[in-house]
């Protein structure tokens, strides 16, 4: 079923811009018909746009959209005025817009998740399943309400992730520059005031000099651009994606990067699991879809191969020992959750665990990585500062001796 988009004039002469879904352009023209609207306009909006990333919704803002629509569910409001509600109220108006088009789809007898099926650029498949949970269970409004908590702690680790990267990415940048900068034009007009004394520079500063000449080369300048130009089309002829998961698979290797990811991608994952089956999706589906919430595309794959172990009788536990980068705790916690009937209970519980273990690193980290950039940096220019120095020392005591 195709989208259209409308402007028509209403029996009062007044305009009216809208959605509608439809077969064909002549079923949407009849569609308006019976509506009693006379179509100025009618244009099919193509699908291919909906992979523009522009046109997605962030986790907060589909955080406070479930929340609106969980209240008014919860008040006894059909799904259709609550969502034509929030939209009225809703910003930017490309959010507006999606909102009424749910809507219209919903006024036209389909199921709430079915319309929302429409738009996966803005409605992942977890969202999705998690709402037909709510549908199937009558219980649509005690979903949405928990859907809204787990996209808003969803969003608020993506946060944490970028501000704690922002910062030192900022400052590392800055502080390359300077560097390349001195070592470009600063060191060798210093370093040239060295070429008439005829003695043996210092290692240090023979060093220094062999950098500065490196990256005032040409062939320095050019090397910037052919790299990433080589590089870009070694990974497209080896393929993005088998290059991606070598990659992810690398670092989670690296000891402390390797917590950070197996954190937030694990707690992330347990999250949406506990919350799939809360809503009595099967363990199959669930442990598909939530390994979709998963970005490290490594440990994605080797989740998702775990729903094997578990179609073939296998407890989710033993199919995720399997899985070597899983920290053992994880795996002996979903087990008690499994032993005592609490599995739903338990996944919960450990993606408490994991993200306030998140949390705590990250400050952590941010608490040693801005003064060691700085070190770094200090140690650098001051190895500058003695390359260009230790000459004058030797010529100032050649000079005494004289």
């Amino acid at each position: 079923m195709a989208n259209f988009s409308y402007k028509a004039i209403d029996h009062n002469g007044e305009a009216e811009n809208g959605y509608l879904f439809a077969e064909t352009l002549d079923e949407a023209s009849m569609e308006l018909k019976n509506r009693k609207l006379i179509p100025l306009k009618l244009k099919k909006i193509n699908r291919r746009f909906n992979l523009n990333p522009f046109t997605s919704i962030g986790f907060s803002k589909l955080s406070m959209i479930s929340r609106q629509l969980s209240t008014l569910v919860n008040s006894g409001i059909p799904v259709d005025q609550a969502l034509d509600s929030v939209a009225e109220q809703i910003e930017p108006s490309r959010v507006r817009n999606k909102l009424k088009q749910v809507s219209l789809k919903v006024k036209s007898g389909f199921k709430f998740s079915e319309s929302l099926e429409e738009h996966p650029e803005s409605f992942d498949k977890l969202y999705c399943s998690l709402v037909k949970a709510g549908e199937s269970s009558g219980e649509l409004g005690i979903i949405l309400e928990k859907t809204s908590d787990f996209l808003e702690k969803r969003a608020n680790m993506t946060q944490e992730i970028t501000g704690a990267l922002v910062y030192p990415i900022i400052l590392f940048s800055v502080a390359i520059g300077i560097i390349s900068l001195l070592l470009a034009y600063v060191v060798p007009d210093v370093v040239s005031q060295f070429n008439s004394l005829d003695r043996e520079l210092p290692f240090l500063t023979k060093s220094l000099i062999f950098l500065s000449e490196i990256i005032s080369s040409p062939f320095f300048l050019i090397s910037l651009v052919t790299i990433p130009l080589v590089t870009f089309f070694l990974v497209r002829r080896i393929g993005i994606k088998k290059v991606r998961t070598i990659f992810d698979k690398f670092l989670l290797k690296v000891p402390v990067i390797k917590n950070f990811l197996l954190d937030a991608d694990l707690s992330r994952f347990s999250s949406s699991l506990s919350l799939l089956r809360t809503g009595n999706v099967s363990i199959i589906n669930a442990l598909e879809i939530s390994a979709d919430t998963i970005t490290n595309s490594f440990l994605k794959s080797e989740i998702k191969k775990t729903s094997i172990g578990v179609r073939e009788g296998e407890t989710l536990a033993s199919s995720l020992q399997k899985v070597s980068v899983i920290p053992p705790l994880a795996v002996q916690m979903i087990q008690n959750g499994e032993n005592s009937g609490k599995l739903e209970e338990m996944l919960f519980k450990l993606s408490e665990y994991l993200e306030t273990r998140f949390k705590n690193s990250v400050k952590i980290a941010m608490n040693l990585l801005e003064p060691l950039v700085i070190i770094i940096l200090g140690i650098f220019v001051a190895l500058i500062v003695l390359a260009i120095l230790l000459p004058l020392i030797q010529l100032n005591t050649f000079t005494t001796m004289i």
